[in-house]
């Protein structure tokens, strides 16, 4: 019989494993004078990274009666790397019978983990029970636990105190100089009113917050200089100044969507004004930045999305950031390794097809992700982080991602420039040290068009134009600076061509505009069509612009008492590869309601591995996103590959509540890939199969024949 092992040599092997799947973090085991002001303290396993809360684990084999308690004590202390405190802290139990392994590496490698989290204002996840999982998952679950929550609290509170601050300012330059605040109004493609305003306050803050994040980390633009040097108090005049480091930004390194916006808001004001608001604003960008938080903690997202213009008729409501996650871990889980042309390897897909190599950097660099209503960037910016984990659990190097993640792989397309601006803030914000040349998100022409050359009908419905078009589109660019296309400096100078074929994507992620093209606005006679009524579009132009979504969207999945989120649907379809997903949030209706039943049929006869899952919540929080008041579902599916087959079935996924946080997203996506046996509601009226997070029941899985 194999001797015993001491716990010391499971949590070494332990640890040299994770330092493989965590290349970007730091991992110490066993390890004395890691804690401050307690040198003696020796964590079992300690996590730390540049942009991390450290995180400590707690590992015993079974029974593991200590180490629950264990973990909890090593909550609120400070670690001697950086002196940032633990919030986190995960007590792991070894498997029955582990001490007696005889090949610890090879059985850490291969073992199945339990492991519960614990957080400084004394919540457990899961409640009671414990999480399953392999050394991959723990990982993935030391990554998500391990952002710095109250540093991202603190920026998120300075963030919103100082654009309060500015829009005050800007009220009274709208009372004195009603033109002004107009003017910045239009860049934005919005109305004069105090949302204007604080729009306006946030895309210039959020631009100095990145501005920050920017400076120093590029070695050969050295004359970006710190935020504080550029506008703080020594400096005579601020708003030259900000306008001149901007300009440079904009001409040497890229972030066209960042700054060239936020630069011409400052432009448009009177100098001492602008000096005022950017004082007050370089005060809020110090604080975020002194909290330690970054922008990747969907800190940009969550501050914007209540401000965004026209959201009852453009309906561009936030996906929640566990709800994009969870979308995201469910669509990226489904792709598969791309066909050999030659050979014709893994295309008959399904169980026969091998998974996408997610150490392949140039595999990934090939992939396309578009998200055709991308609003705030939360599903682009989900899909890029479980990209980027992936490649990590592999030993590979996310930063080196980057540039081809930012130039090649995201799509991104809205009809707001503060959309835009949102979404590349996010994006970029994950690796701002490294530059990028272009990028491929797009401010979309909507409303009355200037021109003929876009449309025959005079008006532009944004990303649906691409409903029914082969492979381009032209964009020009329009004297309203709001209308701004493109990526790059030069090329809001001229017409462009942007490429968006047919069958080109890997994955359509999008939660797309729920609105309908009736009018039940009985209040407002003005509003024949809310599906487009945003940006003051007149009664005309509303009409036209329906009669154009309907002739483009003839012969398809969209049905005008469904909404334009069906054209939505279309649209990604039409988008979307052989062989690639389709990851939409939708209303509830879409899985019943008679006017979404070309969407069903869609989907049925075009894809496989089917899985919709919706909320059942006593009426109240049945939404993936925020602020909607109505049932959604999320859809995720993989369309079928040329001579593959559908399986015939799809999942029905109901929980009892939406996903409460990153950690609860991503334990549910992987209890419903690993449920086993799904029970078939064919088979009789006995109810799904459980889904259980630790003891905790979070709904049913259940799957159905297609008729």
């Amino acid at each position: 019989m194999t001797s015993r092992q001491a716990e010391q040599n499971a949590n070494i092997a332990l640890g040299t494993l994770l330092t493989r799947m965590l290349p970007t973090c730091a991992v110490k085991t066993e390890n004395t004078r890691v804690i401050v002001d307690n040198p003696g303290l020796r964590p079992d396993i300690l996590i730390t990274g540049a942009v991390r809360a450290p995180v400590a684990v707690e590992a015993e084999f079974m029974p593991a009666a200590t180490a629950e308690q264990e973990a909890k004590d090593r909550l609120g202390l400070e670690v001697v790397d950086g002196r940032r405190r633990i919030e986190a802290a995960i007590a792991l139990r070894y498997p029955d019978g582990f001490e007696f392994t005889d090949d610890m590496s090879e059985g850490v490698a291969g073992a199945r983990l339990e492991y519960a989290v614990f957080y400084e204002d004394e919540t457990r996840f899961p409640e009671s029970g414990w999480l399953q999982g392999t050394p991959a998952d723990l990982a993935d679950i030391a990554r998500l636990v391990s952002v710095p929550q109250s540093a991202v609290n603190a920026a998120s509170d300075a963030f919103e105190k100082g654009i309060d601050g500015g829009t005050e300012l800007l009220k009274g330059v709208s009372e004195q100089r009603p033109a002004i605040t107009q003017a910045i109004a239009d860049l934005m493609g919005m109305t004069d009113v105090p949302q204007a305003h604080r729009m306006a306050c946030a895309i210039v803050a959020n631009a100095m917050v990145f501005h920050d994040r920017v400076a120093g980390r590029h070695k050969d633009h050295k004359d970006v200089k710190p935020l504080n040097l550029v506008c703080g108090q020594g400096v005579a005049n601020p708003q030259a100044n900000i306008v001149q480091a901007w300009t440079y930004i904009l001409d040497k390194i890229n972030y066209w969507p960042i700054f060239a916006i936020a630069r011409d808001i400052i432009q448009q004001l009177p100098t001492a004004e602008a000096s005022r608001l950017i004082r007050r604003l370089q005060f809020a960008a110090g604080d975020v930045a002194a909290s330690g938080a970054n922008v990747e903690h969907d800190l940009t997202g969550r501050v914007f999305q209540r401000l965004i213009a026209d959201r009852k008729y453009l309906a561009t409501f936030y996906t929640l950031p566990a709800s994009a996650a969870l979308l995201a871990r469910l669509a990226v889980s489904k792709l598969q390794k791309t066909p050999s042309p030659s050979t014709g390897e893994g295309r008959d897909g399904g169980e026969n097809a091998e998974p996408f190599d997610w150490a392949d950097a140039d595999a990934i660099a090939n992939l396309r992700v578009a998200d055709f209503a991308c609003g705030t960037g939360a599903l682009l910016s989900a899909v890029y982080e479980q990209i980027a984990a992936r490649h990590e659990r592999e030993g590979g190097d996310p930063a080196a991602l980057h540039k081809a993640m930012m130039e090649d792989v995201l799509y991104g397309c809205d009809v707001m420039p503060s959309a835009i601006h949102i979404t590349s803030s996010t994006l970029s914000g994950r690796e701002p040290k490294v530059g990028y040349k272009k990028s491929r998100l797009y401010t979309l022409p909507y409303g009355r068009l200037q021109d003929d050359s876009v449309s025959s009908d005079g008006v532009s419905i944004g990303s649906l134009e691409y409903l029914n078009r082969n492979s381009q589109l032209t964009f020009t660019n329009y004297s309203n600076p709001a209308l701004r296309t493109g990526s790059m400096g030069e090329e809001t100078a001229a017409s462009i061509m942007v490429d968006i074929e047919d069958e080109s994507f890997d994955i359509v992620i999008m939660n797309p505009p729920f609105t309908r093209a009736t009018n039940h606005e009985g209040a407002h006679a003005d509003i024949t069509n809310p599906a487009f009524a945003a940006f003051n579009a007149t009664r005309e132009d509303q009409t036209a612009m329906g009669k154009r979504l309907n002739r483009l969207g003839r012969g398809s999945a969209y049905h005008g008492n469904a909404g334009i989120a069906s054209a939505f649907a279309a649209l990604g379809h039409g988008k979307l590869k052989r062989g690639g997903v389709l990851a939409l949030v939708l209303p509830l209706s879409a899985a019943v309601g008679s006017s979404w039943q070309n969407f069903r049929d869609m989907l049925t006869q075009n894809y496989t591995d089917i899985i919709v899952l919706s909320i059942a919540a006593n009426g109240k929080d049945m939404s993936f996103s925020s602020d909607t008041g109505m049932a959604e579902c999320l859809v995720v599916a993989r369309k079928l590959r040329s001579d593959e087959r559908s399986s015939g079935r799809i999942e029905f996924i109901s929980f009892s509540k939406r996903p409460q946080g990153f950690e609860y997203a991503a334990a549910i996506a992987g209890t419903a890939a690993n449920v086993g046996i799904v029970r078939a509601i064919d088979d009789g009226p006995y109810g799904g199969t459980p889904l259980i997070v630790g003891e905790e029941r979070i709904g049913e899985i259940a799957s159905a024949k297609i008729a």
